[in-house]
């Protein structure tokens, strides 16, 4: 059963118990592991790809991030807005070289599901070979609903420490990212929590590398459908 963050009616945090991958970065909450935060003062490193919120992890895909929205407690909407599938932007993109029949073949983009306080989940999807993958999740909680201090109380009982923090903000980062701050591009998985005074926000990205590889997949795909090989007629 994986771990999923959600809040139970009448504002309590609640944090479900959960088995983990042994590369996770694990914080039980108990006296043993807050001495040894006390005794390291930071920072914590884990493999951020294996974080979930509201039960949705980096790299599932929409059937699977939708049943575990609903585990968790939240409404996902009855239907996704949709974009075009791998196949579709591949045979496009070959067919603007060559011409030749486009594939209309569509995936979810996003999943938007609600909870029971005014929270809402956005589990976004990025178009692969293998379907589409959830690459971005965004919770958000308005602030009236409960205490900021408190919500950073829940995350850092869910995910331990930050690897970085500023002021009220945290920023969990997958070792071994170089830098690890609000004002740099993260080249591997991570989670930022930020209580604002507006809303409570939580969101789990999958970095720039797999964005960077994914389109050279892309790329290479194209190429192969439609090889620019031509040779030169004038």
């Amino acid at each position: 059963m994986g771990i999923a963050f959600r809040f139970m009616p009448f504002g309590a945090a609640c944090l479900a118990a959960a088995s983990v991958p042994a590369d996770a970065q694990k914080y039980d909450g108990s006296p043993a592991a807050k001495l040894i935060d006390g005794l390291i003062g930071g920072p914590r490193w884990g493999s951020v790809k294996t974080f979930d919120v509201a039960g949705v992890r980096l790299g599932m895909s929409p059937d699977e991030a939708r049943a575990a929205l609903r585990k968790a407690g939240f409404t996902p909407a009855i239907a996704d807005p949709d974009q075009d599938a791998w196949s579709a932007v591949v045979s496009q993109r070959a067919a603007d070289r060559i011409g030749g029949k486009v594939d209309q073949s569509k995936v979810p983009m996003f999943t938007r599901a609600k909870g029971l306080q005014g929270e809402t989940v956005e589990a976004w999807y990025a178009t692969t070979r293998d379907g589409a993958q959830v690459v971005e999740v965004k919770y958000q909680m308005p602030a009236s609903r409960m205490d900021r201090t408190a919500f950073t109380r829940a995350t850092v009982a869910k995910y331990g420490r930050p690897t970085f923090e500023e002021g009220s903000k945290g920023i969990y980062c997958t070792k071994p990212e170089t830098v690890c701050a609000s004002y740099e591009k993260k080249a591997l998985p991570y989670l930022l929590v930020e209580p604002g005074f507006a809303s409570l926000e939580i969101e789990l990205m999958v970095g720039q590398r797999y964005q960077e590889e994914r389109k050279a997949s892309l790329a290479a795909a194209v190429e192969a459908a439609a090889p620019r090989d031509a040779k030169a007629s004038f």
